[in-house]
Order: C-alpha cells, then structure tokens, then sequence
C-alpha cells in the first residue's frame, strides 16, 4: 500500500490538464497564489470549458439564476439548475473568492444576507405562510458564502446563533434533539443547521468557531448519525454499503472505488474535511481504506462506475469529481479519482 507522499509523487509524474493541474500546485504542492507556477496554472484554468461553463452561465448580477433550484423550465437552457450547483462545481475546481466568477457572486450573495434583495425561487409556504422558507434561503446563503469566503463577517452571527444552540444541545454530553428542535420551532435557529444537515456541516466548517470539545461532541454525533448526512446520504459515513450489492456479510465498511456510491461517500468526507479534528477522524478507520483505494487505482485493474448526477443537480450536494477535459481517456479517469482522494489525504 502507498503512503500519501508515494501517490504525491505518482500524481507530480502525470501529464495533467489545465484543472487538475491547478488543484495538484494549489492544494497538493500548496504553492503561494504569487508564484508563477501558481498563476499559470489558475490562468491556464480560465481558458478551459469548465470555466466557460461557469462564465457563460453566470447571469449578470452574478448568480446563476434561483438559489436552490426546483424549477426545472424556469433554468432548462442552463448547465447548472441554480447557484448552489454552480458554486459546488466552482469549489470542485478549486476556484477562490478572488475569482472573478466567485466575487461576483459573492456580491449578490451578501446582498441577499443583508435582506436587499431576494432569490428568484418560489416561495414555499408551508404552515407558516412561507416565514420559514425566507430564513432558510438566507441561512444557505450564508452556509455557501462560508465555504468560499469564511472570513466574510456577515456569516459570523449566523455561526454564532447554531453554536449557542448547539451548546444548549450537547449541555449534557450527548446530544440532546429535542432541544435543538424546539430552537427551531421557536425560529432561534434554523432548521437547516441542524446537526445531520449539509448546511450545517457548510456553515461550521473552516473556522475556529468551536472548542475542540463541542467539536468533538458534534462531529461525532453526525459522523455516526444512522440515518446519515440531509442533501447526500440515508446511511452514517461509515456504512457507506453498496446499495446493488445486498450479497454482502458485512454491515459496516468504507465504500471502495468500484461501488456505485463512492463519489457519494468521498462528498461525505470532504464535508467534513473543513474541520481541524477532521485528521482525528480520519485516522480512526478511514485513512488507511483511503490510501489503500489510491493505491488500487494506479496498480490494479478497476474499473469506475460513472457518478451519480454530479454538479449538475440542484438539490443533491453530490460533487462528480470531473477535473480532466475529458473521461473518454480512463486513464484520466482514475487519475482524476486519485487526486480527489489525495485532496483529502493532505488534510490528515
């Protein structure tokens, strides 16, 4: 089994196209944005179709249309079916907030916090005459804002709020639901920042906004979490079981790369992967199934089941994990896959 310095390397011997070169020198080789390897690499970025997918859909006041998507019509000319997917794909690339693209959208997305303006998606009413759904879009919003800008104060009040909440919850130890539910009932916090949601996860994550303590207490309940992560998965990150293969004798184990739910599975994984004890749980089972799925791929014959929707999906926060100009090459396929797997690595 390789270690993670021995796929580094096997990585730097690959002729990579423009995007995963990019992530291989950004967050790989963790070069400054100054150097010239840097900027070659972003501005040879700039010039592929995947950007150009970003740009030409970007509407002009810098989103890419309704904020979540459901109105499949209304964006049925577009690549990406709201702002959310585009912004997922944008992270998948690496992109950052000093992006053209990304400021922009930056822009419009602090707009919508400070209440100037509003999303174009239908208003769901519910029983509470649509109050909930207006504090929801704005919390996405702030969730999203964090993971490509956390630093932006706006979203500060926001962590805030959920943390004071999730003290509340985890006052005695274990979490507490009934505590959490009833902030929500009340429209203290909301409902998407509940622990098991991917908002929540988007929201906390790369920042010191927790002690190591309530960090702990937190990742724990939603890394174990039976009925998994909302937006991805209905099982815990480590009985990711292959749902075409109910042969198995095994209930719980990590999903290798030829099951139809890994791209799944490392989505889970980079949710958390914001997080500082993110390498704590890594190491618990994880790290050494990870290495050893890389080390599968350069050595051995396997072939990759094709992702499920991928960036293109409004709702599901699964990423596809497409970095090459194309999949028709498999062997950029995998190595595709082997550099998704390492952008993780690196944080353990």
């Amino acid at each position: 089994m390789l270690n993670i310095q021995e796929i580094i390397e096997h990585l730097s011997q690959q002729k990579l196209d423009p995007v995963p070169n990019f992530i291989f020198v950004k967050e790989i080789q963790k070069l400054k944005p100054s150097s010239p390897d840097y900027i070659n690499s972003y501005n040879a970025v700039k010039q592929t179709k995947w950007y150009r997918d970003l740009s030409d859909d970007q509407w002009e006041d810098g989103s890419w249309g309704m904020f979540h998507g459901g109105d499949v019509q209304a964006q049925k000319r577009q690549k990406f079916p709201c702002t959310e997917a585009a912004l997922r794909r944008a992270r998948e690339m690496s992109l950052t907030k000093d992006d053209p693209i990304i400021a922009k959208c930056i822009k419009i997305m602090e707009s919508q916090i400070r209440g100037e303006t509003e999303w174009p998606d239908r208003i769901e009413t519910h029983k509470d005459k649509g109050k909930g759904n207006l504090i929801w879009r704005t919390a996405g919003t702030a969730a999203n804002l964090n993971v490509i800008d956390s630093d932006n104060p706006l979203i500060t009040p926001f962590r805030d709020n959920v943390i004071e909440i999730l003290k509340e919850s985890f006052a005695s130890g274990n979490y507490n639901e009934e505590v959490f539910d009833r902030a929500i009932q009340d429209y203290r916090v909301c409902v998407i920042f509940k622990p098991g949601n991917a908002f929540s996860l988007m929201l906390l994550s790369n920042s010191n906004c927790m002690d190591d303590s309530l960090q702990r207490q937190y990742l724990d309940y939603v890394w174990n979490k039976k009925s998994g992560v909302m937006y991805l998965t209905n099982y815990p990150i480590t009985a990711a079981r292959n749902k075409d293969d109910d042969c198995r004798q095994v209930e719980e184990y990590n999903a290798n790369i030829d099951d139809s739910n890994f791209c799944t599975w490392l989505s889970l994984l980079e949710l958390f992967s914001g997080f500082a004890l993110f390498p704590e749980l890594m190491r618990e089972n994880v790290l050494t199934h990870l290495l050893n799925e890389a080390t599968r791929l350069i050595y051995c014959n396997v072939s990759l089941p094709n992702p499920p929707g991928g960036h293109v999906n409004a709702c599901n926060h699964t990423v596809n994990g497409r970095y090459a100009e194309s999949w028709r090459n498999k062997s950029k396929k995998k190595t595709d896959m082997v550099l998704r797997i390492a952008r993780l690595l690196v944080k353990c």
